[in-house]
């Protein structure tokens, strides 16, 4: 199989430690985790989600679904055949868990936090989890960029401004953040409203 030239060493949510190997077919747990891998480009790599990935909107059409991410089924989840199961803390339940952690597939438990650091977090996280480090640096930058961007342009508004939030990949596709995001979730932060209502997560836009 395509195992990496040097193994990946993570702590996790629980700081437990964990080696990667191989990252060509990973479960990925939790809409967030999902969604950044992605915008990191490695939907290729990913063998199956759980219900709580909508966006992309295709995801769940296209990868096999091994359910919701609090009532996960070890054996359903194995059954898929990965080689790394990406997770957001809050998986469970926690019975579930235990049995995944003891599995020989590396079980990440990805730490989550909602609010601007944490997401920058996560998708570093992500990026070094699944050995494109270079990509998801630079996928936090532009959404560190953004996020000082939209507390520059709030910073004392009375009403708040529409944010248009982008994330710009590298094939030049745009893609803008809907509702139900975690960038959504940053522009609230910072006092705004998000631009693009009326669809859930990222989608590429017109360049209008």
């Amino acid at each position: 199989g395509p195992a990496l030239s040097d193994p990946i060493e993570l702590v996790d949510a629980e700081n437990r430690t964990v080696i990667v190997n191989d990252t060509s077919r990973v479960v990925s747990i939790g809409g967030s985790v999902t969604e950044i891998l992605y915008a990191l480009g490695l939907e290729d790599r990913v063998a199956a989600v759980d219900t709580t990935s909508l966006y992309p909107a295709r995801v769940l059409a296209d990868k096999p679904n091994v359910g919701y991410m609090r009532a996960l089924s070890p054996e359903g989840l194995l059954a898929t055949e990965p080689t790394l199961i990406l997770a957001e803390e809050g998986s469970g339940p926690p019975e579930a868990l235990e049995l995944l952690k003891s599995a020989s597939v590396p079980f990440v438990l990805v730490p989550s936090g909602t609010d601007a650091t944490g997401v920058v977090d996560k998708i570093r996280f992500i990026a070094k989890a699944m050995g494109v480090t270079d990509r998801g640096k630079l996928m936090a930058d532009a959404v560190v960029d953004d996020v000082a961007r939209v507390e520059a342009a709030v910073a004392g508004v009375g009403d708040p401004d529409k944010v248009l939030f982008i994330l710009s990949l590298s094939n030049g596709r745009i893609i803008t953040a809907g509702e139900d995001t975690s960038a959504s979730a940053m522009i609230e932060l910072a006092g705004a409203k998000n631009a693009l209502t009326g669809f859930t997560g990222y989608k590429p836009v017109n360049e209008e």
